[in-house]
């Protein structure tokens, strides 16, 4: 009775962000984002504020 045997290996390397400086996003860049989001979110919140009292 014949047998087959098949294998496949699959190799793969985790490295984190600390080992590659391509990655990593400086924090200049993660400040200026932080303060674009915070803009934007309180914005939205106005936005929502002022259309709730308008409905009253």
């Amino acid at each position: 009775m014949p047998i087959e045997i098949r294998e496949l290996i699959i190799k793969t390397e985790i490295v984190s962000a600390g080992h590659n400086p391509r990655a990593m996003v400086k924090e200049k860049d993660l400040q200026e984002l932080k303060k674009q989001m915070l803009e934007e979110c309180k914005r939205i919140f106005t936005e929502q504020m002022r259309e709730r009292s308008n409905k009253r």
